[in-house]
């Protein structure tokens, strides 16, 4: 009977998912506690007379109970607000610091392109995946010369131009990842129209500062330039891939023979739609009428949130910061028209930034100091994985194991 009891019970509630309230209760408590202390201290200790004197006991006591509140929140959020307050009078210039490097990333593609052709060597190169290594340290690259002002001129020129909100603000830490993407540049700003493409993959859209260099500068003819080094290098990556799979498949033939699992055609996975659906569902089912109406009443007032709202919520936490009017067109939707606002808000500012972040640039170049990384990540690059693959397929295809080819 008690083995029938015991497998009658229901399974216990999967613990991980809510460490956080109890996390959140310990804290909590903990908080209560120091503001306990505080009150009391405040209260009754005689240092603190002199300071009440001019006022009678009720004032006190009322202004500990104030006090005490916003201690807690001077305490538990006055590190961030520090933190963001000195993140608010830098931000226009950190943010002319890295678009600065958009331009030495021009510069590096266009060598590169040279590079695959053939028509020049760079120091520390040894295959394409080497130019993405000098991409992610691009701030002290010295495959490139320094920008000079005419550079800076031109970069100014396409930003006047720009479409801030596709082209230049950087929310998420990282907008163009195609820097040093070969391929993804070339398909997109000189596609082969007889090339069977339909299947490329687009990492990221390129940077239309490329385009707008390419027809300032022509440098465009470097992109119909010969990928020698390309091909070469895609011969030892389809050994690498044979090699692979041939590896996997004699595994699997000395693998003992299983009897296949049936498949289960169930989702394995639940979509966000499809999942808010499901949530709604169970609730309907399973939950009293009573937290059902709560739970009608909370999803009405919480809809779910577009990218639109979403971004409209960023740029107003980003103008209630702003301690300047900015000026607002007339529009039919003023939602777009105070996103457009901010957008042009913030291109003026990174165009009044871009030059000051060059001066101080060219003082670090002359003073021989390297110049800041635009993150505190660490540097990332596939050059390491892919150069390998290239000494397996040389490897594969009784060739020297080195990369001098």
């Amino acid at each position: 009977m008690a083995d029938d009891a015991a497998s009658e019970q229901p399974a216990p509630a999967p613990e991980p998912y809510y460490h956080h309230h109890q996390k959140a209760a310990e804290e909590h408590q903990q908080h209560a506690l120091v503001d306990a202390q505080v009150a009391a201290d405040v209260l009754a200790n005689p240092r603190y007379d002199a300071f009440f004197a001019p006022y009678q006991p009720a004032v006190r006591e009322e202004f500990v109970r104030a006090y005490v509140a916003r201690r807690h929140l001077w305490a538990q959020y006055g590190d961030f607000y520090e933190r963001h307050l000195t993140g608010q009078l830098t931000q226009f210039e950190a943010e002319a610091y890295e678009r600065l490097w958009d331009i030495q990333q021009k510069k590096l593609f266009d060598l590169q392109c040279q590079w695959r052709a053939e028509q020049a060597t760079v120091p520390g190169v040894q295959t394409s995946a080497d130019f993405d290594t000098l991409s992610s340290r691009i701030e002290n690259c010295t495959a490139i010369p320094p920008i000079t002002p005419e550079e800076l001129d031109l970069y100014l020129a396409w930003v006047e131009q720009a479409d801030y909100e596709d082209e230049l603000q950087n929310e998420w830490g990282g907008r163009f990842s195609t820097w040093q993407r070969y391929e993804d540049v070339k398909h997109q700003l000189d596609p082969d129209p007889d090339a069977a493409d339909e299947n490329h993959f687009m990492f990221d859209a390129v940077s239309e500062w490329y385009e707008f260099h390419n027809q300032r500068t022509g440098n465009g003819r470097l992109l119909r330039l010969p990928d020698l080094r390309g091909v070469k290098e895609e011969r030892y990556m389809d050994a690498w891939r044979a090699h692979n799979k041939a590896l996997h498949e004699a595994a699997a033939a000395e693998a003992p023979a299983e009897a296949p699992a049936p498949a289960d055609p169930r989702p394995a996975y639940l979509p966000y739609d499809e999942a808010r659906v499901l949530l709604g569902a169970f609730a309907q089912q399973f939950e009293p009428a009573a937290l059902n109406r709560q739970r009608t009443s909370y999803e009405a007032a919480n809809p779910p949130s577009t990218w639109e709202d979403e971004e409209l919520e960023r740029v107003l936490h980003f103008l209630d910061d702003v301690e300047e009017p900015v000026p607002i067109a007339a529009g039919a939707d003023w939602r777009l028209a105070v996103r457009e606002a901010s957008y042009a808000y913030r291109k003026q500012k990174l165009l009044a930034s871009l030059p000051q972040a060059y001066e101080a640039y060219c003082q670090r170049q002359a003073w021989g100091i390297a110049q800041p990384p635009c993150s505190d990540d660490e540097p990332h690059s596939i050059a390491d994985w892919y150069n390998d693959a290239l000494l397996t397929g040389r490897k594969v295809l009784g060739e020297p194991e080195d990369l001098d080819f």
